[in-house]
């Protein structure tokens, strides 16, 4: 079983936040997590570890199942809108105490690593405004869209927080699929939120960049920067595997009917051979990766009334929906308009009154 003090072997590695309030929300709605955070190799115990770590690819997925088991597709967002910047500890406030939004901006793409060793964030300035790239290493991308979302919700409170209620991107881009909330994730960001994208962006406009911060304190960023330093060289972890590799380039070239092994051999560097051989020995095969991954976005994509079956074919990278129906048959054992109305069926009522709230 993996607790939160356990980090050997589950690099990249994060602080647990955002798994911890996915526990309280099932609790808060009389469901027991212990199933759910066994299945991804986690325990309740191990998460109140104030000092421990979780994996970070494991905090994915439990966030991912806790959205199914609520049947909340905005779940990540949800939580985040209800979570204390101030959750994220050395991170928050050496942000916080930076003089404008931009270098607040600057200090959290360097020390973000520090919360979530799996986030890398690059910064492109461009002549009017600055792109903020979250990237993810070490967890699929695929498997990551509630914690996507959780991210750019809790960045968003944040810098609210230290430069006021006014601030908002010029514009949002999530890589994964068209979340069916959107609207209100629009609302709360006060900016355009573009879905399927090649990366998770915020860009901020050279104007609201420099917007001074309410609580910029010029000794305190003094005295937390060398704490936040040796704090980042301890989380200095690549925790990428040629697998999380291959998965995040064949997700992009899906779409376009390009996730042929050459061509994504070449988006890495790498022979087909090397690539070939690197696979085996994490145990798999450039094949194996490309049909669970198909499979994995499949069940995803179901569950999005927004997506017409011959749209989530094209998406898979398959030539028609024949084909589409003849996978899905092999990973379900039903085809994907009967498991379409069987996921969306409105979640059942659960009683209420004195004995629903045990274990609230």
């Amino acid at each position: 079983m993996t607790t939160a003090g356990t980090t050997h072997g589950l690099l990249p590695t994060a602080t647990g936040l955002a798994a911890r309030r996915a526990v309280a929300a099932l609790r808060n709605h009389n469901i027991d997590p212990a199933p759910l955070l066994r299945h991804v190799g986690l325990s309740e115990r191990g998460l109140k570890e104030g000092e421990g770590r979780v994996s970070a690819a494991a905090q994915a997925r439990l966030l991912e199942l806790a959205a199914d088991a609520l049947h909340d597709r905005a779940l990540g967002f949800h939580l985040a809108t209800e979570t204390n910047p101030r959750g994220a500890g050395l991170l928050f406030y050496v942000a916080s105490a930076a003089k404008d939004l931009g270098e607040a901006i600057e200090l959290f793409a360097r020390y973000c690593r520090i919360v979530n060793e799996a986030i890398r964030v690059e910064l492109t300035r461009r002549p009017d405004d600055l792109v903020v790239e979250l990237r993810l290493v070490g967890v699929p991308r695929f498997q990551a869209a509630q914690n996507a979302e959780f991210a750019v919700a809790v960045i968003m409170n944040a810098l609210r927080e230290i430069a006021g209620p006014s601030v908002h991107p010029a514009k949002i881009t999530l890589a994964h699929a068209l979340n069916p909330d959107f609207p209100e994730f629009e609302r709360f960001c006060g900016c355009p939120v573009e879905f399927g994208g090649p990366s998770d962006q915020l860009v901020f406009s050279s104007e609201n960049l420099a917007a001074p911060l309410l609580t910029r304190d010029e000794h305190l960023l003094n005295a937390l920067r060398p704490i936040c330093d040796d704090a980042a060289r301890l989380r200095e972890t690549s925790g990428r595997t040629v697998r999380a590799l291959v998965e995040n380039e064949v997700h992009k070239l899906l779409p376009h009917g390009r996730a042929r092994r050459r061509d994504v051999a070449r988006k890495l560097a790498m022979s087909t051979r090397t690539l070939a051989r690197k696979l085996a020995s994490e145990g798999t095969t450039f094949e194996d990766v490309v049909d669970e991954l198909r499979r994995s976005l499949a069940l995803q994509y179901i569950t999005t009334p927004g997506i017409s079956l011959s749209q989530i074919a094209w998406l898979l990278g398959y030539e028609g929906s024949n084909s589409f129906n003849h996978a899905f048959r092999r990973w379900t054992g039903r085809p994907p308009s009967a498991a379409r109305v069987e996921r969306l069926l409105p979640a059942p009522q659960r009683p209420v009154g004195p004995q629903s709230s045990r274990g609230a």
